[in-house]
């Protein structure tokens, strides 16, 4: 049996590998009252302190051991400030007063400390005994707690290790607690690591060893969880930086850097340094919101603040929104003590002026980037200043100019004059979204690319939670007039992003028609109506807090009055929140208030037990605003790119419970949040994830939750009698558990069933909704007679593979990587595919296998359009197989056709290797080779060299936004015709094969071949 004494070996084995020493607890002379090893903690202290009398070292003992409080996140962060500062002492020599700083760790001379892991401690507090499993002390000091579940008891895990460690701090033994720098749990699987005051959805597993190291899989075969941490975290340098330079407290509690934090964090430092003896360029830093980028920022300033290269450097943090009390400047204040200084707000460029001019060092300055405007002049010279800037896209940062057609004149972005104001800073920028691979500016004013922690990482990590999406414009019933308007509005607001400004203009009044068309009366009734409907299906699954993203003002003014009207009891749940104008109605300003009033607003709905539940607004509270149990946007305003993702990232924040975001479309985003996420990492592209396929999920678990009770009637679960629903429910767990398969079965799906119903509660039947909650009642009531605890929780190790359960659990994802790229069928490789044989579920298996097949060949569409148009025949054939199937039979064999489809087409995409041909070239050989009578009249090689030529004329004929202009089209045309003429290509054949490629062309155009 591999006992928690066994795993207490295994992680005391790690350590000594990597120089820590070991004994047991009952090795040591102490009194069991004592949590510091004071003989060691003497030894070490005047082994580091050399220079210091004894006496200092014992009054330094003294302080470290006497508290003015019995409040153990108070004391911590006073021993925090000892262990990070030294302790200042005063002694006496020779009838003078003199003035120590003892240092209890030397950082500068790691193996000059002492490291030493101790197991089964006992500690007696107010007559308790508590035994921690590890504790790892540094000078005798008890530095880390960790608390060890064994690995082979699956009815306990890490939450019962968190929790055991949270008693022992408020209840058993807070004073281990006074000297902690962070905690350690695992059950062998899951190990992850938080400080004294980290909720335990906020405790984290550390990802990687080394700063070049790839992070591991999240499951798999090669997981290795619990050696990534101990060698990450421990090492002895790493471990003492991790103290002294990533860990920081605010009022509400303490903050230890996560691994993608540290790493990129320190990645960031070394840029900065070199870049002060370079060009200026430290480069960008790319972490997803959600994913602690505040903190990262003020992690980075804290070290740069001391860092001695930098000879103590003015920070001057650039944001490109005018309102400054947003969470970033909020999180730079709350962690003062870290940065070694109060922040100051500029509120004007004279503030910057003057406070430049008024000190040669330090300092944290922030700023918005609207104050560098033109001619603002020459503000510093001095090259001690990091210019850290949040938000960093190419719209604001355009030094080159932009020639302005109508007028003549060249307009230059805010980096020019940013440059202009501060010639020899150094620049780091910062962002939440990516920036578009189009866009060269931006690296060019700030540099490379220092780090990445993107959307998908963030997700698995538990960073952040999945955002799923759900169109409602069905709902609403546009008619087709205004949806071929608002239709033409998203095409013009494509075209208009980064063009000439008359195509800005011309979008910007087509703007004017379209608030007609949102502010409608009837339309503003329709989707109010749909939006309190669907808010009250779903209003108790989290914390009730919803968004709404209005339009423009007015907009939003007839929405909140309608919601009024409709629901009177809302009155003080549903609240505006925006910038004042002169403009508005009295009325309309009274609701909206002051700028007190919106600071009133953001704390009120901050609360989790406040009557302000929805929040209608147009622009603020779009970026940096972090509600944690906000999980549902409404959205009926146009938006796109970097500003899309930045909205709905409001409601990726982790908070227990919460099994996702949801993002309601009623505006036909759509196509922009695909765009968007063109920009994202191929794999973060599959994960805004649409609600429909939730709702189909759901129905594939209730059908197989179905199967399992069709020995057990539970009709009358419908019917109006509480008893005989009573009955049913204790039955029906009485059912399930009679035969351990069927209950495991059981148990593993009604748990997913439980997390989806989440998503999609909107979407389904009244009789569906109460055949679920019968199934999670059965599932409640068995989880309550059970000793076990909570099986599911270890669901983990059943999963077949992470790539299936995204399949299966991923709702259906949009696959929208670009086909005949490196990607390949991940999803799809061999040992999948024998996974998804061996499925129970075989409708599911077909299911997934039907719709990765149907994206594969839309990507390939994009690349070969004759390869797409054959293929798109055959999987249609074997669809409508599967939809005319009668029984498990039919289902087995298009599970096996759409095998071997997948083997085919994958031929097909790689044919070309053969013939020496790109693929792009074995597109346009397709085209050609499409009718028979071609093939019989022509030679292959002719056809290949056809090919070929056709790739390098379409290449050197192509422009951007090619396929929308007439004459670009007639000229490529006629390069088509005068090549096949040029190869005797048969004339009465050639009107059709130039109308195909041009059509391959248009495609691949469109794609951004």
């Amino acid at each position: 049996m591999f006992t928690e004494e066994s795993f207490e070996n295994v992680v005391i084995e790690y350590l000594k590998e990597i120089g820590y020493n070991y004994t047991h607890a009952n090795n040591i002379n102490r009194d069991s009252k004592e949590v510091l090893l004071l003989d060691k903690l003497e030894e070490s202290l005047i082994n580091i302190n050399k220079e210091i009398p004894q006496t200092s070292i014992k009054e330094a003992i003294r302080k470290i051991r006497t508290f003015e409080t019995n409040d153990v996140f108070t004391n911590n962060k006073l021993f925090h400030k000892y262990l990070t500062e030294g302790v200042e002492v005063t002694d006496f020599v020779n009838g003078e007063t003199v003035y120590n700083n003892v240092k209890l760790i030397d950082y500068d001379n790691i193996e000059n400390n002492d490291f030493l892991v101790v197991n089964q401690l006992e500690i007696i507090e107010d007559d308790i005994k508590k035994i921690p499993d590890v504790i790892v002390y540094v000078n005798g000091i008890p530095l880390v707690c960790m608390e060890l579940k064994s690995t082979s008891r699956e009815e306990v895990d890490c939450e019962d290790a968190y929790k055991q460690l949270m008693n022992y701090k408020e209840v058993h033994i807070p004073s281990l607690f006074y000297y902690n720098a962070f905690l350690v749990i695992s059950d062998g699987v899951n190990t992850k690591a938080g400080t004294i005051t980290a909720p335990y959805d906020r405790f984290m597993a550390w990802k990687k060893i080394n700063i070049e190291d790839e992070v591991i899989d999240t499951l798999g075969i090669d997981y290795k969880n619990l050696d990534t941490l101990l060698y990450g975290m421990f090492d002895k340098k790493r471990f003492l930086d991790i103290i002294k330079n990533f860990i920081l407290f605010t009022p509400k509690g303490k903050i230890m850097a996560q691994y993608h934090q540290y790493y990129g964090m320190n990645k960031a430092i070394d840029s900065v340094e070199k870049a002060v003896d370079g060009d200026g360029r430290a480069g960008v830093v790319w972490h997803t919101q959600g994913s602690g980028k505040s903190f990262s920022m003020t992690f980075l300033a804290g070290n740069l603040v001391k860092n001695e290269k930098l000879n103590n450097p003015t920070i001057i943090v650039i944001t490109d929104r005018n309102d400054l009390d947003g969470q970033l400047y909020n999180t730079f204040c709350s962690a003062h003590d870290f940065l070694r200084q109060e922040p100051i707000k500029c509120e004007s460029r004279a503030d910057v002026k003057e406070i430049l001019d008024g000190r040669k060092t330090g300092g944290v300055v922030f700023s918005t980037i609207q104050k560098f405007v033109e001619e603002t002049g020459l503000l510093s010279e001095r090259n001690n200043i990091v210019v850290m800037v949040d938000e960093a896209h190419r719209t604001q940062y355009n030094i080159d100019g932009k020639l302005d057609l109508s007028t003549g004149e060249i307009k230059y972005g805010y980096a020019k004059y940013l440059r202009e104001a501060l010639p020899n800073a150094t620049y780091i920028a910062f962002t939440g979204t990516p920036i578009e691979s189009t866009d060269k500016s931006t690296y060019g004013v700030f540099g490379d690319l220092i780090d990445v922690y993107d959307m998908t990482q963030a997700v698995d990590d538990g960073a952040t939670v999945k955002i799923y999406y759900e169109s409602r414009l069905a709902k609403v019933k546009l008619d087709s007039y205004q949806m071929d308007l608002i239709d033409k509005e998203y095409y013009n607001m494509q075209v208009a992003e980064g063009v000439e400004s008359y195509v800005v203009e011309q979008s910007q009044k087509q703007m004017s028609r379209m608030e007609q068309i949102i502010c409608d009366e009837d339309r503003i009734r329709q989707v109010v109506k749909d939006i309190i409907n669907h808010y009250e299906e779903r209003e108790n699954l989290v914390a009730g807090k919803a968004m709404i993203v209005a339009y423009s003002r007015t907009a939003a003014y007839m929405m909140y009055k309608e919601i009024i009207k409709q629901r009177p009891d809302y009155l003080n749940k549903v609240k505006m929140v925006m910038t004042t104008n002169n403009q508005d109605d009295d009325e309309m300003a009274k609701l909206i208030g002051t700028k007190k009033t919106q600071k009133e607003r953001e704390d009120e709905f901050r609360s989790l037990d406040s009557d302000f539940k929805i929040v209608i607004v147009v622009d603020m509270w779009l970026t940096g605003f972090d509600v944690p149990y906000l999980d549902t946007m409404y959205i009926d305003k146009p938006m796109k790119a970097h500003n899309l993702m930045q909205a709905i990232a409001r409601v990726n924040r982790v908070y227990p419970g919460k099994s996702g975001g949801l993002v309601v479309d009623y505006i036909g985003l759509k196509q922009e949040l695909f765009e968007a996420l063109k920009t994202y990492t191929n794999r973060d592209q599959d994960k805004i994830q649409e609600n429909e396929e939730a709702k189909a999920i759901a129905l594939d678990i209730l059908e197989i939750l179905r199967n399992e009770f069709h020995k057990f009637d539970y009709e009358d679960f419908f019917g109006d009698s509480d008893k005989v629903r009573y009955t049913l429910i204790r039955d029906g767990a009485e059912f399930v558990q009679s035969i351990e398969i069927r209950k495991n079965i059981f148990m593993e799906q009604s748990k997913k069933l439980k997390d989806v119903y989440k998503i999609c509660t909107s979407l389904l039947s009244k009789r569906e909704k109460d055949e679920v909650s019968f199934f999670i009642a059965v599932r409640s009531f068995i989880m309550k007679t059970t000793k076990k605890g909570i099986p599911d929780l270890k669901e983990v190790n059943s999963r077949i593979s992470k790539m299936l359960e995204e399949a299966i659990m991923g709702d259906e994802v949009l696959v929208l990587t670009s086909a005949g790229s490196s990607e390949s069928f991940d999803l799809l490789n061999d040992d999948n595919i024998n996974k998804l044989r061996a499925l129970p579920q075989k409708n599911i298996a077909a299911n997934i296998l039907m719709r990765v097949m149907k994206d594969k060949v839309e990507q390939v569409k994009q690349k070969n359009i004759v390869v797409s148009r054959a293929f798109s025949e055959k999987l249609q054939k074997i669809i409508e197989k599967y939809n005319n199937r009668n029984d498990e039979k039919d289902v087995f064999e298009v599970l096996e056709a759409l095998i071997d489809f997948k083997h085919e087409l994958l031929e097909a995409i790689e044919s070309g290797d053969a013939m020496d041909l790109t693929y792009e070239e074995k597109a346009f050989f397709d085209v050609l080779t499409s009718d028979p009578e071609v093939i019989a009249t022509m030679d292959d090689d002719i056809l290949i060299k056809i090919a070929k030529d056709l790739t390098k004329t379409v290449k050197e004929n192509m422009c951007p936004a090619w396929h929308e202009r007439k004459q670009a089209q007639a000229k490529m045309r006629l390069h088509i015709k005068k090549l096949l003429k040029k190869y005797d290509y048969p004339p009465n054949k050639s009107a059709k094969a130039i109308e195909d490629v041009m059509e391959q062309v248009t495609l691949q155009c469109v794609s951004g071949m």
